[in-house]
């Protein structure tokens, strides 16, 4: 199976730029290649926005992805609190998070994308996440990683955390599910941020250190070990590449669109069979002509109207 991974999209309709128009590129680039499955790991929006969601939305039906069986997604922490947006932001951002309502807004990530839940797996239906589907003989088991909201222990609202329910319904698909080839979707990343050319941590490498981490991952890794999870597709931190943890293959696409070169977009892709398993990472130019641009920000605003 040939799996196209993407993440962090961070689509806003805020600074009316040329975001939409890119994740299309990277969304049709996909499709033609001839990919049997799509994967989003979360933030697929910057400000968790009703409008952004909608527009969203949209896309998808217009490239015929609403459908369970071409395109799964999982949450990101952008898609609940959303971002900072403004130097005034920075200051009422922590106020922000306090007030929203962590469960309400997971249910509104699944109620802008229903059918792609459809005839998925769930042990507990009060609860989205996790969820299991099977995809040309694999099984593809998504998770919600985003921690709550905390002063003291998620002040950035950007940590995450698996809670118990959550790993013990992930057991349990696990176990019912033993025999199939084990595909795991997550937001955040299993990877320690590390400096450039062995120099020591910045000051900003530091912070995103202590306010991007996935609290007890060695609790999930061993369990991801035990059930012989084939990869894990993840995002969050916005780098494109690919490292293997307890004999785990481990796919981060979190610079899908927000990579260092402007003009560059990435598509991790996955190709996974019983015997092996491979990941390369596909640059593509954002924009391939003056006429391109042009006709992309008309369908931009076109389908912003809708």
């Amino acid at each position: 199976m040939r799996i196209a991974h993407i993440a962090d999209l961070h689509f806003t309709t805020f600074f009316k730029d040329d975001n939409l128009f890119q994740i299309e590129k990277v969304l049709r680039h996909t499709i033609d290649s001839g990919c049997d499955h799509i994967v989003i790991t979360g933030d697929l929006t910057d400000n968790a926005d009703k409008k952004d969601f909608g527009i969203l939305r949209k896309l998808f039906a217009e490239l015929n992805l609403l459908d369970t069986k071409k395109l799964s997604l999982v949450i990101g922490n952008h898609d609940i609190f959303g971002g900072v947006q403004t130097a005034e932001d920075i200051i009422k951002f922590p106020v922000k998070c306090s007030r929203i309502n962590y469960h309400r807004k997971v249910k509104e990530f699944y109620q802008y994308f229903p059918e792609l839940f459809e005839g998925c797996v769930h042990f507990d239906p009060k609860r989205i996440f996790p969820f299991a589907k099977i995809i040309n003989d694999f099984l593809i088991v998504g998770a919600n990683s985003i921690a709550k909201y905390s002063k003291i222990t998620n002040p950035f609202a950007s940590n995450g955390k698996v809670n118990r329910h959550q790993f013990n319904d992930i057991q349990k698909i696990f176990e019912r599910f033993n025999e199939y080839k084990k595909v795991v979707l997550i937001h955040h990343h299993f990877n320690k941020i590390k400096a450039v050319n062995g120099s020591t941590l910045n000051f900003w490498q530091k912070i995103e250190k202590q306010t991007m981490k996935l609290r007890k991952k060695k609790k999930l890794l061993k369990l991801f070990k035990q059930y012989g999870v084939e990869i894990v597709l993840h995002g969050h931190y916005h780098e494109s590449s690919k490292y293997r943890r307890k004999g785990i293959f481990f796919s981060n696409a979190g610079a899908s669109l927000k990579g260092n070169v402007k003009d560059e977009l990435k598509i991790n892709i996955v190709d996974i069979s019983e015997a092996s398993t491979e990941i390369n990472i596909e640059t593509i130019s954002a924009y391939e002509s003056e006429a391109y641009q042009e006709a992309a920000v008309i369908r931009d605003y076109r389908l912003q109207a809708i």
